[in-house]
């Protein structure tokens, strides 16, 4: 019997399907791993993008860029994210000195 991926011989059907799933599982390994970086790279295009468009130091960005990730974050479990988007925006007015 052959692994249909790499054509090596085995004995036994259930050898071939231990082949088979290490197979699928290295695929799935490297597909998370082109995700990641393929999201990290969006994310550097985009803080690159802010910082340009609004002359902000990168360190700024970034730091604003963290704070909106841990919001976005931690809305995936709430029922009601208007109203969680409308707090935090509220709680980040009231603490800048401008206000």
């Amino acid at each position: 019997m052959k692994c249909p991926f790499c054509n090596k011989e085995y004995l036994t059907q259930e050898e071939v399907m231990n082949c088979v799933a290490n197979h699928v599982r290295l695929s799935q390994e490297e597909a998370v791993k082109n995700m990641q970086k393929q999201s990290l790279l969006l994310m550097a295009s985009q803080l690159t993008m802010a910082s340009l468009a609004t002359q902000a130091s990168a360190r700024d960005v970034v730091e604003r860029f963290g704070e909106i990730y841990e919001l976005l974050d931690s809305l995936t479990e709430k029922p009601n994210v208007v109203n969680e988007i409308e707090k935090w925006l509220k709680e980040k007015d009231d603490k800048t000195p401008d206000s």
